[in-house]
């Protein structure tokens, strides 16, 4: 058994949360990738994972070995990146680590021509409903909400913070208007929000702030899954603007309180693509950062 690969293995592991996902992003099968995870387990006389059907986690052990080869694992991975990145070509994988939505709507449309660019790069693209995700062993970019804190890393901001009440033009004739937040609490609200949170929306203007409680008939922790009820006509809701730009400008959907920054409780904040700082930045990262930001400014300005 090769140790070193099996430890990186159990490392994607507990990163990526399932074997089956681990193994693919090391181009292994789940049943070879479960095979060297028991192996190791066996070698080292110690329960790595917790396993369930559909998810596993690092044991009190697990932790601990994760905690500590993940420097090393890192480290190893600078040296072969340094090593094999000699030509001015962006190459090699890059993985990156996206919020769901975003990810379908600005990142996925932008692989094509990507790819017809740097063909020496192939993408390894997660998604995710997680807000505070960061670069970690196996992710070269996390495009997250919220600037990071972690000093150890660099970030560009991809979007504004502002968002958009809206609702289709027939649910408007049918419902009517909001002329004032007070007006809200009337309406059938579609809220963004995780397990357990409230649904809030809070305003903000002339440096006054509302806390406003809202319910309807659909909650979702999937902004897709708002926009769309909003395109059907099912309610209100508050969007990022970079979500819904496209359909204001087709008049698929109409705005209303332009006048006041509005924004879910505890999801206020822009969307950054985040990377680990690095005096040589890995040219396939500037070249996709690039690529993504020229994207951004055609559509979103």
């Amino acid at each position: 058994m090769d140790r070193l690969q099996a430890l990186q293995l159990f490392a994607r592991v507990v990163e990526r949360g399932t074997i089956s996902a681990a193994g693919r992003s090391l181009g292994l099968s789940k049943t070879v990738a479960s095979k060297r995870l028991q192996d190791l387990e066996a070698d080292l006389n110690i329960s790595l994972l917790n396993r369930t059907t559909r998810h596993v986690s690092a044991t009190e052990a697990g932790q601990a070995l994760y905690d500590r080869i993940v420097p090393m694992i890192r480290d190893m991975d600078a040296i072969i990146e340094q090593i094999t990145e000699n030509s001015e070509t962006p190459s090699g994988v890059l993985r990156i680590l996206a919020r769901r939505s975003f990810g379908m709507l600005h990142v996925v449309p932008t692989l094509p021509a990507f790819r017809t660019a740097y063909p020496e790069v192939s993408v390894d693209l997660h998604l995710t409903e997680t807000v505070e995700i960061a670069p970690s062993h196996g992710v070269d970019i996390a495009i997250r909400l919220g600037q990071p804190s972690e000093k150890s890393l660099s970030w560009q901001r991809l979007t504004t913070d502002r968002r958009m009440l809206c609702a289709s033009p027939d649910y408007f004739r049918q419902n009517g208007t909001p002329a004032s937040l007070g007006d809200v609490d009337r309406h059938n609200c579609l809220a963004y929000g995780q397990e357990a949170e409230p649904a809030v929306w809070v305003s903000e203007h002339l440096g006054q702030r509302q806390d406003v409680v809202v319910s309807g008939s659909l909650r979702s922790n999937s902004g897709e899954v708002l926009r769309q009820a909003a395109l059907d006509g099912l309610g209100l809701t508050l969007l990022p603007e970079w979500m819904v730009a496209w359909d204001v400008a087709a008049g698929r959907l109409q705005t209303c309180l332009d006048q006041l920054r509005l924004y879910p409780a505890g999801y206020g904040a822009e969307i950054y693509a985040v990377y680990r700082r690095d005096p040589r930045l890995p040219r396939k990262v500037e070249a996709f950062l690039g690529h993504l930001q020229r994207h951004l400014g055609t559509h979103l300005d």
